[in-house]
Protein backbone atom coordinates (compact mmCIF):
# COMPACT_ATOMS: atom_id res chain seq x y z
CA UNK A 1 0.00 0.00 0.00
CA UNK A 2 1.59 4.08 -1.18
CA UNK A 3 1.42 6.11 1.54
CA UNK A 4 -0.46 9.19 1.51
CA UNK A 5 2.24 11.55 0.08
CA UNK A 6 3.57 8.91 -2.44
CA UNK A 7 -0.13 8.26 -3.96
CA UNK A 8 0.27 12.77 -4.28
CA UNK A 9 3.21 12.87 -6.12
CA UNK A 10 5.24 14.29 -2.84
CA UNK A 11 7.54 12.73 -0.37
CA UNK A 12 7.93 13.59 3.22
CA UNK A 13 11.21 15.69 3.60
CA UNK A 14 13.73 13.72 5.54
CA UNK A 15 15.36 14.95 8.75
CA UNK A 16 19.30 15.99 8.03
CA UNK A 17 21.32 15.62 11.19
CA UNK A 18 24.25 18.12 12.06
CA UNK A 19 27.77 17.32 12.49
CA UNK A 20 27.27 18.20 15.84
CA UNK A 21 24.22 15.84 16.04
CA UNK A 22 26.30 12.75 15.28
CA UNK A 23 29.07 13.46 17.61
CA UNK A 24 26.39 13.69 20.14
CA UNK A 25 24.51 10.24 19.01
CA UNK A 26 28.17 8.56 18.68
CA UNK A 27 28.84 9.53 22.19
CA UNK A 28 26.11 8.48 23.37
CA UNK A 29 26.61 5.02 21.34
CA UNK A 30 29.69 4.47 23.19
CA UNK A 31 28.59 4.90 26.41
CA UNK A 32 24.74 3.56 26.05
CA UNK A 33 25.95 0.23 27.78
CA UNK A 34 27.46 1.64 30.77
CA UNK A 35 24.57 4.12 31.25
CA UNK A 36 21.74 1.78 30.67
CA UNK A 37 23.87 -0.81 33.54
CA UNK A 38 23.83 2.25 35.89
CA UNK A 39 19.78 1.95 35.60
CA UNK A 40 19.77 -1.46 36.23
CA UNK A 41 17.90 -1.63 33.63
CA UNK A 42 17.81 -4.31 30.81
CA UNK A 43 18.11 -3.95 26.76
CA UNK A 44 14.58 -5.32 26.80
CA UNK A 45 13.55 -2.79 29.41
CA UNK A 46 14.78 -0.11 28.08
CA UNK A 47 13.70 -0.84 24.58
CA UNK A 48 10.01 -0.88 26.04
CA UNK A 49 10.94 2.34 27.74
CA UNK A 50 12.19 4.41 24.59
CA UNK A 51 9.14 2.18 22.09
CA UNK A 52 12.50 0.09 20.52
CA UNK A 53 12.87 -3.52 20.73
CA UNK A 54 15.70 -5.72 22.77
CA UNK A 55 17.68 -6.59 19.70
CA UNK A 56 17.34 -2.72 18.23
CA UNK A 57 18.65 -1.86 21.50
CA UNK A 58 21.77 -4.59 21.27
CA UNK A 59 22.13 -4.07 17.76
CA UNK A 60 22.96 0.16 18.76
CA UNK A 61 25.15 -0.86 21.64
CA UNK A 62 27.31 -2.35 18.77
CA UNK A 63 26.94 -0.14 16.45
CA UNK A 64 25.11 -2.37 14.02
CA UNK A 65 22.09 0.08 13.78
CA UNK A 66 21.60 3.61 13.38
CA UNK A 67 20.79 5.70 16.34
CA UNK A 68 18.23 8.95 14.61
CA UNK A 69 18.01 12.21 16.71
CA UNK A 70 14.81 11.00 18.06
CA UNK A 71 15.90 7.66 19.49
CA UNK A 72 18.65 9.82 20.51
CA UNK A 73 16.21 12.23 22.84
CA UNK A 74 14.17 9.57 23.87
CA UNK A 75 17.17 7.60 25.26
CA UNK A 76 18.49 11.03 26.53
CA UNK A 77 14.82 11.45 28.63
CA UNK A 78 14.95 7.91 30.18
CA UNK A 79 19.00 8.70 31.68
CA UNK A 80 17.47 12.08 32.83
CA UNK A 81 14.41 10.80 34.55
CA UNK A 82 17.08 7.82 36.40
CA UNK A 83 19.69 10.85 37.21
CA UNK A 84 22.20 8.85 35.30
CA UNK A 85 22.92 12.07 32.89
CA UNK A 86 22.77 15.76 34.95
CA UNK A 87 23.52 18.61 32.57
CA UNK A 88 26.76 20.52 33.35
CA UNK A 89 27.75 24.32 32.98
CA UNK A 90 25.97 25.81 30.10
CA UNK A 91 23.91 22.82 29.13
CA UNK A 92 22.50 23.38 33.13
CA UNK A 93 21.97 27.08 32.65
CA UNK A 94 20.46 26.56 29.61
CA UNK A 95 18.22 23.83 30.86
CA UNK A 96 17.41 26.18 34.24
CA UNK A 97 15.91 28.80 31.82
CA UNK A 98 13.93 27.10 29.92
CA UNK A 99 12.16 25.24 32.80
CA UNK A 100 11.60 28.89 34.61
CA UNK A 101 10.32 29.83 30.87
CA UNK A 102 7.98 27.04 31.24
CA UNK A 103 7.16 26.57 35.10
CA UNK A 104 8.85 23.13 35.41
CA UNK A 105 10.86 22.12 38.08
CA UNK A 106 15.04 21.12 37.31
CA UNK A 107 17.30 19.93 39.31
CA UNK A 108 20.99 20.78 38.85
Amino acid sequence: MQSYERKQGRQMPQFVQTEQQRELIESLVRELPLYRKKMHMSQAELGDAIGKSRQKISEMERGAAPLGWDTYLAILMVLGAHGVLEPRGRDAERLAATGKLIGGRIRL
